[in-house]
């Protein structure tokens, strides 16, 4: 979002809604803000315009893709090499999500294969392309994943 765009709680109860349910109506987001349908629609494209929403998608299972081992690998880029991890690992479809952090680690990634070989073959293939060590951590069992946790104040 660009600098010096400021929202409005009516505007950040739209993105809590939308976060909640990309599908909902304009009557429905209506009736919850206590706008009208075409204040919403105007402050939703105004929303989708300064990038605060940055689009809609379906969010479909893993496991009914075929992909239900999670794994959080650290990779640990030698300096002056921060910047080339996340080009290197763009096309290792199983890389589903991947971040610059603090710490000993340059990045971590979240990585969803269909079982342990395959995570073995994708971990081969990120170190192979970073040149640098990794370190995984698998997930046993996901409690809840959400994208934006809406401020129940808000809504």
């Amino acid at each position: 979002m660009p600098r010096g765009e400021s929202l409005d709680r009516q505007d950040r109860c739209l993105l809590a809604l939308l976060a909640d349910d990309g599908r909902a109506r304009l009557s429905s987001l209506a009736a919850a803000t206590g706008l009208s349908i075409s204040t919403v629609q105007t402050r939703v494209r105004r929303l989708e315009e300064i990038g605060a929403i940055t689009g809609y998608r379906a969010v479909v299972s893993p496991e009914t893709l075929g992909c239900p081992l999670a794994a959080f690998v650290e990779v640990y880029a030698e300096p002056g090499m921060n910047d080339e991890v996340p080009a290197a690992l763009k096309d290792i479809r199983e890389v589903q999500a991947c971040w610059t952090v603090a710490g000993d680690a340059t990045h971590l990634m979240l990585v969803r294969v269909g079982h342990a070989q395959q995570l073995d073959e994708v971990l081969t293939r990120i170190r192979s392309a970073v040149h640098t060590r990794t370190r995984t951590t698998m997930v046993l069992r996901s409690h809840f994943d959400r994208v934006v946790a809406p401020d129940p104040e808000i809504i």
